[in-house]
């Protein structure tokens, strides 16, 4: 922008030179009608003309040439003297450099990522592992002349590709294809730690790496496709067995129930017949202790008072029958 500004501005100067300084003073001179000149142009305001044409011409060749150089924010500056890679970067800012001579090129030191595109590794079975993922670095911008010179500005192709494939392929081999999954993270750390080891030689920095995906062969997939059927198939049928063996504990439990209320129920009505049978001995007992000859009698009589009105006594007896001896008759057999 600047340097746009610096060739307008000498743009501005070569016109107003050009205009103010020649042609103006030209224009003032009068010529007879023979086209000679009566009033000479003043020397002076053209040669000034034409000095400050000259200055004006110059500024905008060195705005062209571009001196001033903007380093962006989250960038430095590689400076190359005519295509010598310099070892002294340019901070983010605005910068002089000499035009044609230097040059800048601008190396970006911000966190990036890099996607990798789907890599093959083999697991320890030797079974085949696809993977995808994103790599995030950074460019320690203290030596990017070093990288610059090295490597140049597509190093993500030269150097992080390659790597990256490289550490993958040594690091997956280590696991079997159950473990690939369940150690995902294990995998990716092991993968960022070798990789930072090695870019560290070219001042990239790998703050971490992510693994999007994790695939296998077509055949392998269907496998583990049908493991997993066969293995809800087997839980399907634990789930119905146990189910069904709540079922016969529940019954079992209910049985005993049952039975052991059976149980109490008769152990009750046993202990009731015991106890009606002791009551009714007692009963029996206080009756037959409470009873005489003459009771006996006097009950004997009031049964047969409805039916007898006149009843003949042998003489010398004083009761109508012996009732004492007729019962000590009937239970002695």
């Amino acid at each position: 922008m600047l340097n746009l500004f610096v060739v307008l501005a000498g743009l501005v100067i070569l016109i107003a030179s050009a205009l103010f300084g020649v042609f103006l003073p030209l224009s003032r001179g009068t010529t007879t009608v023979s086209g000679q000149r009566i009033v000479p142009a003043p020397k002076v305001h053209i040669l000034r003309g034409l000095i400050f044409g000259t200055i004006g011409a110059i500024v905008m060749i060195i705005g062209l040439a571009g001196p001033f150089v903007e380093v962006p924010a989250g960038n430095v500056g590689v400076v190359t003297n005519f295509g010598q890679v310099q070892n002294v970067t340019l901070e983010p800012g605005l910068h002089l450099v000499i035009p044609i001579y230097q040059r800048v090129t601008n190396v970006d030191t911000r966190v990036q990522p890099h996607a990798f595109e789907e890599i093959d590794a083999a697991s320890k079975e030797l079974q085949t592992v696809k993977l995808t993922g994103v790599m995030n670095y950074h460019i320690d911008g203290v030596f990017a002349s070093d990288l610059f010179q090295r490597v140049g500005t597509d190093f993500a192709a030269k150097i992080i590709d390659p790597a990256f494939n490289d550490f993958i392929k040594t690091v997956v081999p280590d696991y079997s294809v159950n473990d690939i999954l369940a150690k995902r993270d294990e995998i990716r750390s092991l993968a960022k730690t070798q990789l930072a080891a090695n870019l560290a030689q070219y001042h990239i920095i790998v703050d971490d790496i992510y693994i999007a995906n994790i695939a296998f062969s077509d055949g392998f997939q269907q496998a583990i496709e049908a493991k997993q059927v066969a293995q809800q198939q087997v839980q399907t049928e634990q789930q119905i067995l146990a189910q069904k063996e709540i079922q016969a504990q529940q019954a079992v439990a209910q049985a005993k129930g049952q039975a052991d209320s059976n149980v109490t129920l008769a152990e009750g009505q046993a202990k009731a017949t015991v106890a009606l049978a002791n009551g009714q001995a007692e009963a029996n007992k206080a009756l037959a202790a409470s009873l005489s000859d003459q009771i006996l009698q006097y009950q004997y009589i009031q049964k047969l008072t409805d039916k007898i009105t006149v009843m003949l006594l042998p003489s010398g007896n004083q009761t109508i029958f012996d009732l004492k001896g007729l019962l000590g008759q009937a239970t002695a057999p």
